[in-house]
């Protein structure tokens, strides 16, 4: 009976570490899903146009600093236990904290026509009018925030979160179907080979690189 009880308590403990865990990793998946938007998918989309397979390498960089950047913001907020715009305020003063108020409001709202955008374009494949698309997403999106439930909203953003994992069967199809004669092999020195062979100007390329990199470490 002693073990039979010891290991209920473990299978206990267990259970409460793990949503623990899953409360915690949550909003950490959301955030990083999050740059699976319009503008980060035109972004890739436009970069595999211009350059093919022969630009992956630059993300084995990226992985990385996504990660870092959104390990030192949560830190920041751990520690100081203040928002972004009130660590500005109190670490740099009142200007820079107004400007970084204002920059993200900009930034916020050029994100957002590029959502409509990709939303309108994606819901004219089923012929479906760009005018009912966007009073259909803002007064869905209205209906969420007057709502004010925020665990609700983080279950369904966790729900359409699975649906990124369509970019699987994508690439399969894609590599099936492309014109891609080297197949995987081609991926794979993508990753491994250093190749700035584009056939584009230097500044091009090098906008092209800081698209990717701003794209990634959006969140």
């Amino acid at each position: 009976m002693y073990w039979l009880s010891k290991c209920l308590h473990q299978i206990r403990r267990m259970n409460r570490r793990t949503l623990i865990f899953l409360a915690a990793l949550g909003p950490g998946i959301i955030t990083m899903i999050a740059d699976n938007d319009a503008g980060g998918i035109s972004t890739y989309a436009q970069t595999g146009a211009k350059t093919g397979f022969k630009l992956l390498w630059v993300l084995i960089i990226l992985l990385p600093m996504a990660y870092y950047v959104q390990e030192m913001t949560v830190r920041l907020g751990a520690v100081t236990k203040r928002g972004h715009a009130e660590a500005i305020f109190d670490g740099f003063g009142k200007f820079w904290g107004c400007f970084s108020i204002f920059d993200l409001a900009v930034i916020n709202w050029l994100t957002l026509v590029t959502e409509y955008i990709g939303m309108t374009q994606a819901m004219s494949l089923f012929n479906i009018p760009p005018w009912i698309t966007f009073f259909g997403v803002t007064f869905l999106m209205l209906g969420i925030v007057v709502s004010g439930r925020y665990w609700t909203f983080e279950k369904l953003t966790l729900f359409f979160c699975l649906f990124n994992l369509v970019y699987v069967p994508a690439a399969i199809w894609a590599m099936r179907t492309g014109n891609v004669k080297e197949g995987w092999s081609a991926v794979g020195r993508g990753f491994c080979r250093l190749d700035f062979n584009f056939g584009m100007s230097g500044v091009a390329l090098l906008t092209l690189i800081m698209a990717n990199i701003g794209t990634t470490i959006t969140p």
